[in-house]
């Protein structure tokens, strides 16, 4: 009975692995767990990951308790979009953009690990402030596990801070 269960045991992981193989890793993580692509965070309703997964970063009273405070910057918000963009591509040969650019304002992106090629998803967004700078937010979230091992906090420092 043992040697059965050991060999179904074995079986099938050699199978995952054939299907890595074959089909990819990105898309064999799509396969299993879904589009990480789930559409732009919604920074006015505030939520975040309930494991410690992601990362949040804001300028100063645009959300709660971020892990990072970004300064604000003079760019209007497009512009302030297309540069942060350009920055993430340059520094993240993994990462591409997928949202449709509809709203100049906002951008997502979908990276993933250099290894394994777990997915992570990373939402910009930039609001006009009333001194007439520009508010930076951005939110890092790994799609799967539990722990992302301060990874999406470590990638928004380097956008945000290397600057």
């Amino acid at each position: 009975m043992f040697k059965t269960i050991l060999l179904v045991l074995v079986s099938l992981t050699g199978f995952v692995l054939l299907a890595f193989v074959l089909i990819g890793r990105e898309r064999s993580w799509e396969l299993l767990a879904g589009s990480p692509d789930r559409g732009q965070h919604d920074f006015s309703a505030g939520g975040r990951s309930s494991s410690p997964n992601d990362a949040l970063a804001c300028s100063p009273g645009l959300c709660e308790n971020p892990d990072l405070e970004i300064a604000p910057v003079d760019d209007a918000p497009p512009v302030a979009i297309e540069r942060l963009s350009q920055r993430l591509l340059r520094s993240d040969p993994l990462a591409r953009r997928v949202d449709d650019r509809a709203n100049p304002a906002t951008a997502r992106f979908v990276t993933h690990s250099p290894v394994m090629r777990f997915p992570d998803v990373i939402h910009l967004e930039a609001r006009p402030l009333p001194d007439g700078r520009t508010g930076m937010m951005a939110y890092a979230k790994a799609q799967l596990g539990n722990s992302d091992l301060g990874k999406n906090r470590a990638r928004l420092e380097a956008l945000f801070v290397g600057r």
